[in-house]
């Protein structure tokens, strides 16, 4: 049971490595890939065969990611207007709202199987040490960040 949730965090730990590298990280700025960050891949202990297999598995779904994502927008902006007007029979938004969860769902689907292709290359010690390089990641992105002024609650 214990190796299980490890294995869970392990992928929620890649999860989130990848979210920057599937939706880039500011506009006209170029996507990070994890596994071709020179730091990452010392810290990690990456092989030029690890790094090229994982290239490989991205490159494999990066077409189907694109696309899904497009019908998750579409699907969405559909759901919006909708929204926007409300003067649809409830059933039409029912069905609308199917449509965005179903396409949400595929995206989160392939994500996933891409995630855990690559993690299958990782051994374990190197799954501990990428973890342990994302969360000091996620901690220098939130000293980085601007501080928003606390509103009083109402």
């Amino acid at each position: 049971m214990k190796m299980l949730v490890m294995g869970a965090a392990c992928l929620v730990t890649l999860a989130v490595s990848l979210g920057s590298s599937l939706a880039g990280t500011s506009e006209g700025q170029k996507p990070s890939k994890w596994w071709q960050n020179p730091v990452c891949k010392a810290r990690v202990g990456l092989s030029d065969a690890q790094t090229t297999e994982i290239e490989r598995i991205f490159q494999s779904v990066r077409d189907e990611l694109r696309a899904e994502k497009t019908e998750l927008e579409k699907q969405e902006a559909t759901l919006s207007r909708l929204l926007a007007e409300s003067n649809d029979d409830e059933a039409v938004v029912v069905r609308t709202i199917d449509r965005v969860e179903a396409a949400r769902s595929a995206l989160a689907k392939t994500r996933t199987l891409m995630l855990y292709r690559m993690h299958r290359l990782l051994s374990p010690d190197q799954r501990v040490r990428l973890e342990a390089f994302e969360r000091e990641q996620a901690r220098a992105a939130e000293m980085a960040a601007p501080q928003s002024p606390t509103r009083p609650r109402e």
